[in-house]
């Protein structure tokens, strides 16, 4: 990875790249110990070397990575300090940065060392997997696979969205894997919120459960969402469910026909095809995109909306996830992971994502 992130510099004519994110530091060196919210490492790559700068807390635990020299950031020694001194040394000019992650007091600490400063992105790069991502996300839906499974059979009329939610990532951590984000569980209108904070709110008969939730595996993330029902859905229920089970069947089938006549499929007309057909059958447009691209984050390239310019090629992996929401009432979604091997569409995520029903 590291090589070919190298290509981008001749590429881009810049002399070195500094990365800030923690996800981009763990995609080239695959360690994944730097959190996601606090600034603990960078990674400045140039044409000759590859320098991690962490502090003592890490230094100890990145040894043993390899062609990777480590710059230590101590009090007498802060990242600016160090990294003053390798731009010196090795006379670099122009650094490409991360302009969605670099904070701006860390910017204009760097603007000063250089000549000049161009925004990077490892978008495309990160866009493609190799069969090794692919396979940790395939067992990554595998866990969340198998604790979906339990977790059906551990329902009861009284539990908690909270309840619910704390048994999916217990159920995950069981099979040693984390979850790859907090469970979100929403009953009956609550499920009309897509991203809906989990809350005390009790499950009663008669109720609809929507689950969304993932695990995570050395690494690299899954993704699924769920809709059952603990009880005998309305016929208006199903007809819903019915129309998003639907829309993503009509997404799956123009891809793969797309990738079959053209070894590639058109990101926004999977969209569009999903969307147009929810709302033929009465139903307000999705208020969020068809699907995302999933890895070492839950959401990266690709997106699948109505104004992606992506191209869907061999080696992405991604959601599709449709969904109907009726404010105040409920709301439907059906969320899988899909990898294209071999110019075809492969679906990760094997639960059953046909109307279910559950009781006590």
């Amino acid at each position: 990875m590291l090589n070919t992130t190298r290509e981008i510099l001749t590429k881009e004519k810049i002399e070195g790249l500094l990365l800030s994110s923690s996800a981009n530091i763990a995609y080239l060196t695959n360690y994944f110990g730097f959190s996601d919210t606090e600034r603990e490492a960078y990674l400045l790559i140039t044409i000759k070397q590859n320098y991690l700068f962490t502090d003592g807390r890490y230094i100890q635990a990145v040894r043993h990575l390899q062609d990777v020299s480590l710059q230590e950031i101590r009090s007498d020694a802060p990242f600016t300090k160090l990294l003053k001194g390798l731009i010196q040394t090795q006379a670099l000019k122009i650094i490409g940065i991360e302009e969605q992650d670099l904070r701006v007091k860390e910017y204009l600490a760097i603007k000063k060392l250089v000549t000049e400063i161009k925004p990077l992105s490892l978008r495309t790069l990160r866009m493609i997997k190799v069969p090794q991502e692919i396979d940790f996300i395939q067992k990554a839906c595998e866990i969340a696979d198998t604790a979906f499974a339990t977790v059906l059979k551990k329902i009861r009329e009284g539990m908690t969205e909270k309840e619910i939610g704390n048994l999916i990532a217990f159920e995950i951590k069981k099979q040693h894997a984390e979850i790859s984000f907090r469970p979100i569980v929403a009953f009956n209108e609550h499920a009309a919120i897509p991203h809906h904070l989990t809350s005390e709110r009790k499950l009663t008969a008669g109720s609809l459960i929507l689950m969304d939730f993932g695990a995570q595996h050395k690494g690299y993330c899954s993704d699924m969402t769920r809709t059952i029902f603990f009880g005998t859905p309305t016929d208006e229920q199903k007809k819903v469910f019915q129309t998003v089970f639907t829309a993503q069947q009509k997404a799956v089938e123009y891809l793969n026909n797309e990738l079959k006549d053209r070894k590639f499929g058109n990101a926004s007309g999977a969209d569009k095809i999903s969307r147009e057909y929810i709302q033929s059958q009465g139903y307000p447009t999705i208020p969020h995109s068809l699907g995302h691209g999933i890895g070492i984050q839950v959401h990266e390239a690709p997106t699948l909306s109505p104004k992606s310019k992506d191209e869907l090629t061999e080696g992405m992996v991604f959601s599709i996830e449709p969904g109907i929401y009726l404010p105040e009432k409920y709301g439907v979604r059906i969320e899988d992971l899909f990898a294209i091997q071999n110019s075809t569409l492969v679906q990760l995520t094997k639960s059953s994502s046909k109307l279910h029903v559950v009781s006590d």
